[in-house]
């Protein structure tokens, strides 16, 4: 269905053709060309032979050989044509920040007397409660005071299944409410909330240009003047000005400014949809043209959380005795170790008292020192127990200690009595990531992390890694990244620390992870919307078709465009006819553009 402008300018051009009379035409058309000439002007003054010289070149060639009618067609083509991809390029914007985002109108404002006032959105103040139930969308950011729900934070997660919301966690706008009440104190609102700062990124997205836009751009200009040229040839060889006007009625310059950031535009709308969000349509060209993968390890191929993966024990204790004992003295501390060695315990239902150990005093990046039943007890890192305190390491133990394991000892009464051992965890998703992303095209993949290689080699075996370098600082991360570039290679960075983020500004793409820390995400170029690395091959998938498409949309402007100045040129073709199908192949071209890259 054509839109209503398009409709109102045929109906007009009509009435004047068949209503206004013949002398006064001339006047009217000079009117509506005073645009396109000036248009042409400015750009031969700014010393650009771009396509609104073209433009005024072949209406001013219709006017001069009174081809009145055939001038007023080409206006009106060029304007149906320009409304037409303007609102191409709307719509696609558009149904980028429906993707995003949902308008809310008005909100229910609780009042200190705990009335409930149905107000708009617009007088919500930073600091004001308000109420949300079962089924409404949560139209702040803010922090739950109190109540408690099941909220669906799919639109800025991807996660699909709801996350328990109580007193003192974060709520964000967009999500929704899928049972239970809360009260919320409204922390940020209308523009400043989290979904509108990423809908305002995507939108200006068109700021961080593809390099092949930016050549298709710089193309389409260069190519203005042969169409001059081959203009200018038509008519000293044919002597006829109209087979001139035929070629210059065509340009290459609309179709491929126009379909490349609507490619882009409809990939990285895809990419959300799929859990990851591009800062820039110049990322997703990166992540298409990468050969090279670089992986962190905590937090990125692995969970930040250790698990335990096997109990040591020498007798009179057991097994359960170590794990229980360890988890009874670890759950007064809090780094990341500690909590696996608690929550095993409680996997396991083996439960302790806490008179059985006396107060506990942490040496730092040791361990911990207590008593157990009386007795002087110790747990902490093997230099803790066996240099700093002495405690006799006992071999039979030392050797069931798996490469990578990270151990926890434990010592009482000045005697070893146990460990546990910890791994890292392997995301479940890792290895079938890192497969499918070498099927893609990404041969070279590595590990590179700060962790040390004993800790880092079983992880990369696992994951059929064959490059693996650990014990990097963050320096010597970034140098070492630097150092692949400048060899020519096209790198993507993975990571989530501030530890990698140094690294991550020398890629040409940056991806963190959902759970990453807040510098990551700053100097990230993508970043995984859910908790996970599977959006990884989507987001490949994605980019490597966008450019694909954007290949063929040039081919086939090239071949189609080309054709056209040829037929005029030779004269198959009258001016007018060759503009009517210069103008539909540029909206066709725009229109194909927002089609699906993926099933």
């Amino acid at each position: 269905m054509l839109p209503a402008k398009v409709t109102r300018l045929v109906l007009t051009a009509g009435a004047i053709r068949l209503l206004l009379p013949q002398w006064l035409r001339l006047p009217l058309t000079l009117w509506r060309y005073r645009r396109y000439f000036a248009e042409g002007i400015k750009a031969l003054w700014n010393g650009r032979l771009g396509v609104p010289v073209l433009d005024a070149l072949a209406i001013g060639t219709g006017i001069l050989t009174r081809s009145y009618g055939a001038a007023n067609s080409i206006m009106l083509l060029l304007k149906i044509s320009d409304i037409l991809q303007r609102r191409t390029l709307r719509k696609t914007r558009k149904a980028l920040r429906r993707s995003l985002s949902q308008r809310i109108n008005k909100v229910w404002l609780l009042h200190p007397d705990g009335t409930e006032i149905s107000v708009p959105l617009r007088k919500v103040c930073n600091g004001d409660l308000i109420v949300v139930r079962t089924g409404a969308l949560i139209a702040v950011d803010g922090t739950v005071t109190d109540g408690q729900a099941e909220v669906n934070e799919a639109l800025l997660t991807g996660e699909s299944a709801p996350v328990c919301k109580q007193s003192g966690n974060r709520v964000f706008a967009g999500t929704t409410v899928n049972s239970g009440r809360l009260i919320i104190r409204v922390d940020e609102v209308n523009e400043h909330t989290r979904i509108n700062r990423i809908v305002n990124m995507v939108e200006h997205a068109d700021e961080h240009k593809a390099l092949i836009q930016s050549d298709c751009e710089h193309l389409a200009d260069r190519i203005v003047p042969w169409s001059l040229l081959a203009a200018g040839l038509t008519w000293a060889l044919s002597g006829r000005i109209g087979r001139a006007a035929a070629v210059l009625m065509v340009d290459y310059s609309c179709a491929l400014k126009l379909s490349t950031p609507i490619v882009m535009a409809t990939a990285m709308r895809q990419a959300i949809k799929r859990g990851v969000m591009i800062k820039g349509g110049k990322y997703l060209e990166a992540v298409a043209m990468a050969d090279t993968i670089i992986f962190d390890k905590t937090g990125t191929l692995t969970t930040a959380t250790p698990s335990v993966s096997q109990v040591l024990a020498i007798a009179p204790y057991t097994q359960k005795d170590i794990l229980r004992i360890v988890a009874c003295i670890e759950e007064h501390h809090h780094h990341s170790m500690a909590q696996a060695i608690v929550r095993e315990a409680r996997r396991r239902r083996i439960r302790h008292r806490d008179e059985e150990h006396g107060d506990v005093h942490l040496v730092v990046a040791r361990g911990l020192r207590t008593t157990y039943h009386g007795q002087p007890t110790l747990v902490g890192s093997a230099q803790f127990l066996f240099t700093d305190e002495g405690i006799a390491p006992a071999p039979e133990l030392t050797e069931q200690v798996a490469p990578g394991e990270s151990v926890t000892w434990l010592a009482i009464g000045g005697k070893l009595a146990g460990a546990v051992c910890l791994h890292d965890t392997l995301r479940p998703e890792a290895a079938q990531v890192i497969r499918e992303l070498r099927q893609l095209g990404l041969n070279r993949i590595i590990l590179l992390t700060g962790d040390t290689q004993a800790s880092a080699a079983p992880i990369a075996q696992a994951l059929g890694i064959s490059e693996c370098y650990a014990a990097r600082s963050p320096e010597e991360k970034a140098a070492f990244v630097c150092r692949l570039r400048e060899q020519g290679h096209r790198i993507i960075m993975v990571g989530d620390g501030v530890n990698d983020s140094p690294a991550m500004t020398c890629a040409a793409a940056a991806i963190a992870m959902k759970d990453a820390a807040d510098l990551a995400h700053e100097v990230a170029d993508i970043t995984l919307l859910e908790n996970s690395l599977i959006g990884l091959v989507p987001l490949r998938l994605i980019s490597v078709a966008a450019l694909k498409r954007i290949h063929a949309n040039y081919r086939f402007i090239a071949a189609f465009n080309s054709a056209l100045i040829a037929a005029g040129a030779f004269g198959l073709l009258p001016s007018l006819l060759s503009a009517w199908l210069h103008n539909l192949s540029t909206v066709g071209i725009c229109v194909a553009s927002r089609r699906s890259l993926l099933p």
